[in-house]
């Protein structure tokens, strides 16, 4: 007879208790839950020249607005299941202020022939993918047409204390900065994740 609940979709809940469990962090499941985003923003060497952007990798060298992490791994009882990442560009002035946030496909078309890989201390869990699936017009859980998120097909789990990276090796592309702009790419990882109960775990 076939289990049919091995076919179910795990839930990003329990994804979260099964990578606690295997790594011997039983304890994560009880933590408290929470909507979790990390993000990090990188200055291109040149833009629209090929090269390989590291994102969360120097993220202690930076401040806000740029990420809002202080070391690229999760804090003890803290971890993030990844259900959707959005890829983006901003814009800054000289004057240090925003000037605009968008999105790979208004920014440049080019740009989604990226190849994005993701790593968890050096391993590759997300390994050179393109961006072609967050194209609103090949988006595969787009609910609406202007849908730009890269949505994984597996919910990719980042542990506590665990240092991530995440590489995109862009292609030559025709993306230019307004001028007296100077143009950051960046990466944002979200989904459900758990943050430390000191109520349950102390």
């Amino acid at each position: 007879m076939i289990n049919a609940s091995l076919f179910n979709t795990v839930t990003p809940n329990a994804k979260l208790a099964m990578v606690g469990n295997r790594i011997g962090n039983p304890g994560l499941k009880n933590n408290q839950g929470s909507s979790v985003e990390l993000y990090d923003y990188v200055q291109p060497n040149a833009i629209g020249s090929r090269e390989t952007i590291r994102f969360f990798e120097n993220v202690n060298t930076k401040q806000f607005p740029y990420s809002n992490l202080q070391i690229n791994q999760l804090q003890v009882g803290e971890a993030l299941s990844i259900q959707y990442i959005a890829f983006t560009k901003l814009s800054v002035n000289a004057n240090g202020e925003v000037v605009s946030q968008d999105q790979f496909s208004v920014a440049c078309s080019g740009l989604l022939l990226s190849q994005f890989s993701l790593l968890l201390d050096n391993s590759r869990i997300l390994k050179i993918n393109s961006l072609t699936r967050s194209n609103s017009l090949f988006n595969p859980k787009g609910s609406t047409f202007a849908n730009y998120l890269f949505y994984p097909d597996t919910d990719l789990v980042i542990p506590p204390q665990i240092s991530f990276t995440a590489e995109l090796n862009i292609p030559a592309n025709t993306d230019t900065a307004a001028q007296g702009t100077t143009v950051y790419y960046g990466c944002h990882l979200f989904g459900t994740g758990a943050i430390l109960n000191l109520k349950t775990n102390v």
